[in-house]
């Protein structure tokens, strides 16, 4: 599926939402995008949870190729 920038952020941050994980491969076949693309991508949605929500981070797993979103209450600031 081609998608804008927004629909494409929005798409990751469903799919990390909804099932708590983002494999690459799947989503650079589903959204038709690059890897740097991606990239860009899951950097917009750090930023959103760095500055929106701080409870929550993007983590990498290299050995799985997959992100996953994952509580960050140590990185809250009281």
């Amino acid at each position: 599926m081609k998608t804008n920038k927004t629909q494409g952020v929005l798409v990751l941050y469903d799919s990390l939402r909804v099932s708590g994980q983002l494999k690459k491969a799947d989503a650079l076949q589903e959204l038709d995008i690059s890897s740097l693309t991606f990239k860009r991508y899951i950097s917009e949605l750090r930023c959103y949870f760095a500055n929106f929500d701080p409870y929550n981070e993007v983590i990498y797993d290299r050995s799985h190729d997959t992100y996953y979103l994952v509580k960050a209450i140590e990185n809250v600031t009281r």
